[in-house]
């Protein structure tokens, strides 16, 4: 994971890996976690950018090879945890956040996107919550999805696992703006830039109180995500759903 601190107070952050499609095991969530928490405390960033990387996708969703081995106990909560903190650090940080989306958004990546401030979507970027086909429960993205683009969207989103297109997604309000992909990126820190032109004392301010709310829904559906999880991942069709996609089964 790469972070650069560029001119105007603004942090770009590059989460690319070794696999172009980026999936997020535990240790990139906490990592992820850790310096979004570094950037809050350094008063020279008033805007973050989250990237996937070049021609890389944003993310794409959970790490199957990881998350395969589940067996409903302990390692959910755990797991659960992680991703509770690093959505509620992205939301709730002092800095907003601004999400550069190419290639799929799938799950947890598009989970992440969600959390952001604002999200910009290159022309060949794709958003699905593919939860229940994979057989997990979706209790972070239906709440996410419902207080951000409204209840229909939600629903939708969630018994069709359905791919939204870019430009779907614009009209439902997943993002604020399309690109062409050789854009997309300029096209975010030109949004980063704006937001780090204004009064950083009043953004921050006001980032904290609109958000709150949000961020304690997070912290509320933890609880329900553990048990619910927990159910999931007992039953084991999830691990074996996921074995098959990974080619381990």
């Amino acid at each position: 994971m790469k972070c650069e601190v560029l001119s105007e107070g603004i942090a770009l952050v590059e989460f690319s890996q070794a696999h172009e499609q980026n999936p997020f095991s535990r240790a990139r969530m906490r990592e992820l976690t850790r310096v979004l928490t570094d950037l809050d405390g350094d008063d020279r960033i008033r805007c973050v950018v989250l990237y996937g990387g070049a021609g890389r996708s944003f993310g794409a969703g959970g790490d199957f090879h990881e998350v395969s081995e589940f067996s409903g106990g302990d390692e959910v909560d755990a797991w659960i945890d992680d991703i509770t903190e690093l959505y509620g650090t992205i939301a709730g940080i002092s800095k907003p956040v601004v999400a550069a989306i190419d290639g799929f958004a799938i799950g947890v990546g598009l989970q992440i996107a969600l959390c952001c401030d604002l999200r910009v979507g290159s022309r060949t970027s794709t958003l699905v919550m593919p939860e229940f086909r994979v057989g997990i429960a979706c209790n972070f993205g239906g709440y996410m999805l419902e207080t951000v683009v409204g209840r229909s969207v939600m629903q939708e989103m969630l018994y069709t696992c359905a791919e939204w297109p870019a430009d779907r997604a614009l009209t439902d309000g997943l993002l604020q703006e399309v690109t062409a992909p050789e854009d997309l990126l300029d096209s975010a820190l030109g949004h980063a830039r704006r937001i780090a032109s204004y009064t950083a004392a009043a953004v921050q301010s006001t980032r904290a109180r609109v958000n709150g709310p949000f961020v304690e829904g997070l912290r509320r559906v933890r609880d329900e995500g553990k048990r619910s999880h927990r159910t999931a991942f007992s039953a084991g069709e999830a691990q074996q759903r996921m074995r098959r996609i990974i080619g381990k089964a």
